[in-house]
C-alpha cells in the first residue's frame, strides 16, 4: 500500500511547497513583531522577598534584597533564586527549580527542600542543608562553612576555604575542598573521589562507603581515616584507594579501613600510624609498614571528641539566627 500525498496543481514537490509556507510564516511573524502588531516576549519577572511566603508557586526570579531575610514555607520557585549580600534565605519544604546564588556574607538554610540548579556561594556566611536534595554542584567559594546533613548531592560538592562537614548523606560525584579549616565526612556514601587539600585543622573521614578514591594532602593538625581512639562513633571506611601525602605537623591515624586499591603514604612529617587495614593493592611508602598509634594520653589528647567536628558551625548558626 502506498502512502497518499495531497494533490497539487503548481510545480514543486509537497515538501518544497511546505518549506516555502513555513519560511513565509516565520517572515510574517518577524514583520508583525517589528511593527508592533504582535508583542515580543517580556523579560522574566522578579519577585522580591523580605518576609515569609507560604504555600505558593512563584514563576519568576526570586531575589532576597541586600540585608533582608526571606522565609519560604512550602513554596516552589519556578526560576532562579538570588540571595544578595548580607541577606538570609530560609527554606522549609520548598523547591528552587533554577540555580541558587548566595552573595557576600549571606546565609542559606534548606530544610526538607530541593534545589535543582547549581548552588553557588561566594564569600558567603554559609550553607546549612538538612534532608535536602541538590541536583547540581554545590560550590562554596571562600565561604565560612558548608554543612550538609542527611542530604543528597547529585552534582558533588566543592569548597574553597572555610569549614566543610558532610554527615549522613549521599554524594553522586566528587567532594573536593581546598584551603579549608576542616573537612569532615562522616557516615556518607560517596560515588566519586574525595580530595582534601591544605586543610588547616585536618580531616576526619569515617563511615564512608563506596568512595572511588580518597586523598588527603598538604594538611596539618590531624588526619584521621577510619576508626580512631580520639574520636567517638568513628568506624571503618570502604574505598578504592587511599593517598596520604605531604601532611606536615599532622597526627595521622589510618585504622580499620577496607581499601580495594593501593594505600600510598609519602612526605608526611611525622609519619602515619595505623593498623587493621585490609588493602587489596600495594602498601606504599610510609604506609608499607604501619604501627599502632600511641595512647591518646601520650599524644597529649585528654578527652574523646565527636566526629564530625560541627560544634563550631552550629555555634555560628545560632549566633546568626538568634
Amino acid at each position: 500500500m502506498g502512502v497518499e500525498t495531497d494533490s497539487y496543481s503548481s510545480g514543486g514537490t509537497p515538501q518544497s511547497r511546505w518549506r516555502g509556507k513555513r519560511w513565509l510564516a516565520v517572515l510574517a511573524g518577524v514583520n508583525l513583531v517589528a511593527v508592533g502588531l504582535v508583542a515580543a516576549p517580556s523579560q522574566a519577572q522578579t519577585v522580591t522577598c523580605s518576609s515569609t511566603l507560604t504555600d505558593q508557586t512563584i514563576t519568576a526570579t526570586l531575589v532576597v534584597p541586600l540585608g533582608s531575610q526571606c522565609e519560604l514555607v512550602n513554596v516552589v520557585v519556578d526560576g532562579r533564586a538570588e540571595v544578595q549580600d548580607f541577606a538570609d534565605l530560609f527554606m522549609t519544604g520548598s523547591r528552587i527549580i533554577g540555580p541558587l546564588t548566595v552573595g557576600n556574607s549571606s546565609y542559606a538554610e534548606a530544610i526538607d527542600s530541593r534545589v535543582d540548579g547549581m548552588t553557588t556561594l561566594s564569600q558567603s556566611f554559609g550553607l546549612n542543608a538538612q534532608r535536602t536534595r541538590f541536583s547540581r554542584l554545590v560550590d562554596g567559594q571562600n565561604t565560612m562553612f558548608v554543612l550538609s546533613e542527611d542530604s543528597t548531592h547529585w552534582g558533588g560538592l566543592r569548597a574553597t576555604g572555610g569549614q566543610t562537614v558532610v554527615n549522613g548523606g549521599v554524594v553522586i560525584g566528587s567532594i573536593f575542598t581546598s584551603g579549608s579549616e576542616i573537612t569532615d565526612v562522616f557516615d556518607t556514601a560517596v560515588f566519586g573521589p574525595i580530595t582534601v587539600a591544605g586543610a588547616e585543622y585536618g580531616s576526619v573521614l569515617c563511615h564512608i562507603g563506596a568512595a572511588l578514591s580518597v586523598s588527603v594532602v598538604t594538611s596539618s593538625s590531624l588526619v584521621h581515616v577510619g576508626t580512631a581512639e580520639t574520636f567517638a562513633n568513628c568506624g571503618f571506611n570502604l574505598m578504592g584507594s587511599l593517598t596520604i601525602k605531604d601532611n606536615i605537623g599532622a597526627d595521622i591515624s589510618i585504622v580499620g579501613n577496607i581499601i580495594g586499591g593501593n594505600l600510598d603514604c609519602s612526605g608526611n612529617d611525622p609519619g602515619p600510624f595505623g593498623q587493621l587495614n585490609l588493602v587489596g593493592g600495594a602498601k606504599l611508602g610510609q604506609c608499607a609498614s604501619l604501627s599502632p598509634a600511641p595512647s591518646s594520653t601520650l599524644m597529649g589528647i585528654q578527652s574523646t571528641q565527636l566526629a564530625p567536628r560541627d560544634d563550631n558551625i552550629y555555634a555560628l548558626i545560632t549566633q546568626r539566627t538568634s
